[in-house]
């Protein structure tokens, strides 16, 4: 998730109508899913400091999961439910990459010359008026833009709660994304009444 740049932004959101009436929810299960196994870790351990901080308890999936399961794969619906149940956890919080769009460009080069006025006089000051030119190569940048979904259930009922889209635009790292998309998240959650925290 790398390179010029950075911006992120919520592009969608919904809530349900009788979120505010459920909970209050004290011990969150986390999921991260991508295709990255280590970033899948790195961020499920962000997602349970910040959750941490504001006064829940937290386990995350790679703490009863293996690095690569899949819950397609691996699990039924029903033993999915009960294994999280098991865990103690009243909510879910997932977040999802759900696509990641790539763009590859060329910036040419430029070439500047020097102001001299001296070269009229013989070859070699012609000579030496165009040769010392700055010339600055062309260079290939990417740009990349990541599309994720963070959702909230209710364990009991498996009930959808919460869900917000956003973009992330170019992020110089999973530190700084992250940083950045917390503060988003919990910044929508206030707005949307679900958090006091």
């Amino acid at each position: 998730m790398w390179n010029c740049g950075p911006s992120q932004k919520i592009t969608g959101s919904w809530a349900d109508p009788d979120a505010k009436t459920m909970g209050p929810y004290k011990k969150v299960f986390v999921i991260v899913m991508s295709q990255d196994p280590d970033m899948n870790y790195n961020i499920e351990s962000q997602i349970a400091s910040t959750l941490k901080s504001r006064g829940f308890e937290v386990v995350r999936s790679n703490d009863i999961f293996p690095p690569k399961f899949s819950v397609t794969r691996d699990f039924s619906r029903e033993e999915l439910v009960a294994s999280i149940k098991r865990t103690g956890c009243d909510a879910v919080f997932t977040l999802a990459l759900l696509d990641t769009k790539k763009v590859e460009s060329y910036n040419p080069g430029a070439v500047y010359y020097p102001v001299n006025y001296g070269y009229y006089g013989n070859y070699y000051g012609y000579y030496s008026h165009y040769y010392p030119q700055m010339y600055t190569p062309g260079y290939y940048s990417v740009e990349r833009t990541y599309y994720l979904e963070t959702n909230l259930y209710d364990v009991e009922s498996t009930k959808l709660l919460w869900s917000v889209q956003s973009e992330a635009h170019n992020p110089s790292g999973i530190n700084d994304w992250f940083k950045k998309y917390s503060y988003l998240l919990t910044k929508h959650l206030k707005t949307s009444g679900l958090s006091q925290n």
